[in-house]
């Protein structure tokens, strides 16, 4: 799996109406079906004392994500194109440090995903094909943003109900889901459900529309990751308890990250 990702449970954007191109229109790609219950805030706290903790709030125009607010000044921007996402720029004491980009086909399925770090000039891009039936082949590559790499790691996912259930990393590990039946905090956000599997990070919380319980590393016969979710009266978190052995070769040693949700 990859370094730690935080945009699968920490979705923020800008309130500049200039971020997105049709930031009128507050349509829902997948509306829950008894309310439009979107995460106000969201608190990460590793319980590490090297980790990290960061205290995020957010603003909407409808379901759009328009701004989130970290407690230390740094923000996120989101760019829509109708009801897609295409670009997220993170600022540092101000500036665009780095920033990820999202490209779809006529289908808007995602097609190239780009995560780029403008300061070392570094990217990581995966390049995802839709086969006959319920998987995806994805390309990762590791690169300068001025050489691209020819070297890719595959990855065949696998989809069932609409959501990830399996990872086959060819020459390293097969990685396996598992769900709840609850509520995703972020299903609501328009655009989330078409890059909710863009990115596959560290510590791993929420699917499409559900959250994830557990991460098997089959290969190595480990428990990769464990969530212990606690739900509010409509079944959305309130708090993920999240638990992963980040080295298959120390199996002892795990690392834990706390989310707290609150909801408008």
């Amino acid at each position: 799996m990859k370094k730690t990702f935080f945009f699968l449970a920490a979705l923020a954007t800008v309130s500049l109406t200039s971020c997105s191109s049709d930031d009128s229109d507050s349509s829902n790609q997948n509306p829950d079906p008894s309310t439009s219950v979107l995460p106000k805030r969201v608190v990460w706290e590793q319980q590490d004392p090297d980790g990290f903790n960061y205290d995020i709030t957010y603003t909407y125009n409808g379901n759009k994500l328009l701004q989130g607010n970290y407690t230390n000044g740094d923000k996120e921007k989101f760019y829509y194109t109708g009801d897609l996402i295409t670009k997220i720029e993170y600022l540092y004491d101000g500036q665009v440090d780095a920033q990820e980009l999202f490209e779809y086909d006529s289908n808007n399925r995602l097609v190239t995903y780009k995560y780029q770090d403008l300061e070392d000039g570094y990217q990581e891009r995966s390049v995802f094909v839709y086969n006959t039936g319920d998987t995806i082949t994805e390309s990762y590559y590791s690169e300068t943003m001025t050489s691209p790499s020819s070297t890719a790691t595959v990855r065949i996912l696998t989809f069932a109900d609409g959501e990830m259930t399996k990872i086959v990393q060819q020459g390293f590990s097969t990685y396996n889901y598992t769900y709840d039946s609850k509520n995703s905090p972020f299903k609501n956000v328009t655009g989330y459900a078409a890059i909710a599997y863009a990115a596959h990070g560290d510590f791993e919380t929420e699917g499409k529309n559900q959250n994830i319980l557990s991460i098997v590393d089959q290969t190595n016969n480990s428990a990769y990751m464990t969530n212990t979710i606690q739900y509010n009266a409509n079944n959305y978190p309130t708090k993920i308890t999240s638990v992963a052995i980040l080295d298959s070769n120390y199996p002892n040693t795990t690392d834990e990250l706390v989310l707290k949700y609150f909801y408008e």
